[in-house]
């Protein structure tokens, strides 16, 4: 039996797991990578992967240069280490990016709509406040007319107040004048109306 032959049936024999080793791996981009039989480039050629196609690593050569893969064809095979690379492909990236970008625009949208909304509850506690604020600057001008109204009444009040107050104390001073003069008239004329009679003097009786 010829050792292809060996190979090719000791490949297919292989368990499809092997814990120890299983991890997953891309094919780098922009290449086309030829799977072999074996860790070398002496070993025949069973197939190919496209840039971006995901593996699982199984074992790796002594020298690591090569490693031992399975495609998602389930083939088991042999590539160069150095064509594997731990970051998805862009064209498997492509429908993660594009759905992070409509998750982060779904966040921008919400973010529009609250601060909108936030905007728009503001304006209106805004207008509320300038509204009251209007309605004090107009019960304050009104209390301050009605003070004035106020004021100009108690000065007008007091004005009359004193004019009645001198005008009842000229009253009275009048008043107190001619009872005085009255007195003082009477006083003279009592003697002229009832004159006193003299006393006889006793020592001519």
């Amino acid at each position: 039996m010829s050792r292809k032959i060996i190979l090719v049936i000791a490949i297919s024999v292989i368990p499809f797991s092997f814990p120890a080793f299983a991890d997953d791996k891309y094919i780098t981009d922009n290449i086309s990578v030829y799977l072999r039989r074996g860790p070398s480039t002496n070993y025949g050629l069973i197939g190919s992967l496209k840039s971006g196609d995901k593996v699982t690593i199984i074992d790796k050569s002594d020298d690591g240069s090569f490693t031992k893969i399975r495609d998602e064809k389930n083939r088991l095979a042999w590539i160069e280490s150095e064509l594997l690379t731990n970051t998805p492909s862009a064209k498997e990236r492509l429908p993660l990016l594009e759905e992070q970008i409509n998750t982060l625009n779904e966040k921008i949208i919400n973010l529009d709509q609250e601060k909108q909304t936030l905007i728009n509850d503001y304006n209106e506690q805004l207008k509320t406040a300038q509204s009251k604020i209007s309605q004090l600057e107009s019960s304050k001008n009104e209390l301050e007319q009605d003070l004035n109204q106020k004021n100009l009444q108690i000065e007008s009040l007091n004005k009359e107040i004193d004019e009645n107050g001198q005008n009842l104390m000229l009253k009275w001073f009048t008043r107190g004048g001619m009872v005085a003069g009255a007195g003082l008239l009477l006083g003279l004329l009592l003697p002229f109306i009832f004159p006193r009679r003299r006393k006889k003097d006793r020592w001519l009786n």
